[in-house]
């Protein structure tokens, strides 16, 4: 930045009658508008109100989004500073006696309004010059979040988890009578095609009439992957069969076709599988089952499906 600089004034000061003028223009620009910015103007502040000191039994939710227009004589620096800083004013809720419905007059707290300007003197006017407070203990109810969530994914694709929901439950405040209908609430509709990527999105929770909520939003997450779908021959072992008693198994060996995810397929070994039938002398035939497998096989298949058996005495 500093050689950017040291370039643009050379170039400036180079003996040259244009870059001459150009130079002379910029800095009279400069001046002038240092001269407007040192004038006296009225300007209204948009002055934010906050409410502080709620006692337990009340919700900040059901607070009014009030603003004071606050008209003052100042200069255009210090216009420029407060337009930058943005001040606000705050006001205690229990010394102010609004909870007990008192009126704060803007007159009677000009010392406080010149305290956030950091101003001796300067107020033309405030408006509005009166503030009441008209808010309600109430209760709360803690209830579950449904997020309304269709996707399509694309071909050859699947979540791999159930879907996550934070937080999955939201405080309700409101007078009883409402909260007594409420079961659970529900976020805005999200509605997504050709899925093929791990989804992470913010649902505004949808509002309710006469309750607010101590979340507005709450955070989706579905891992999504790939699926691979393969086929190999496993031995069948025999569970409970005697020490002393040969048996033989028609066929021997299985074939385990089933689906993985793509990124747990690499490291994917035939000794993670283990399929055994039970030693049952008086069935006719055993079934053989898929005892042991990695987490995440899914939807597998053993053929065929009945295995034979001889035994020798």
């Amino acid at each position: 930045m500093n050689r950017r600089f040291r370039l643009f004034f050379k170039f400036l000061t180079t003996h040259n009658k244009f870059r001459s003028f150009l130079l002379f223009f910029l800095i009279s620009i400069l001046f002038w508008f240092l001269m407007q910015l040192s004038k006296t103007y009225e300007y209204t502040f948009k002055v934010p109100v906050f409410y502080t000191n709620l006692p337990d039994q009340y919700y900040k939710g059901f607070l009014p989004n009030d603003t004071l227009s606050v008209k003052m004589q100042l200069s255009g620096f210090k216009i420029l500073h407060y337009k930058l800083v943005k001040p606000s004013l705050k006001i205690d809720v229990q010394k102010s006696g609004l909870l007990q419905g008192k009126v704060w007059k803007a007159k009677e707290h000009l010392s406080q309004i010149r305290l956030i300007f950091d101003e001796i003197s300067g107020i033309v006017s405030v408006e509005p010059g009166e503030l009441t407070l008209h808010i309600k203990a109430v209760h709360k109810k803690k209830v579950p979040v449904m997020p309304l969530v269709f996707i399509e994914f694309k071909p050859g694709f699947i979540n791999k988890r159930k879907a996550s929901i934070m937080p999955d439950s939201v405080w309700v405040y409101g007078q009883p009578a409402v909260l007594d209908t409420i079961k659970r609430v529900i976020t805005e509709t999200l509605r997504l095609k050709d899925v093929d990527k791990n989804i992470d999105k913010k649902l505004r929770i949808r509002t309710l009439t006469g309750v607010k909520f101590n979340k507005t939003y709450v955070r989706y997450r579905l891992q999504v992957s790939e699926i691979i779908e393969d086929t190999i021959r496993l031995p069948v072992k025999i569970s409970g069969n005697p020490k002393n008693i040969e048996i033989l198994l028609f066929p021997r060996k299985v074939e385990l076709k089933f689906k993985i995810f793509k990124e747990v397929y690499k490291n994917l070994k035939p000794e993670d599988f283990k399929v055994e039938v039970m030693y049952q002398p008086e069935m006719s035939y055993w079934i053989p089952k898929l005892v042991k497998h990695p987490v995440d096989v899914f939807d597998y298949q053993i053929k065929p499906d009945k295995i034979s058996f001889l035994i020798k005495q």
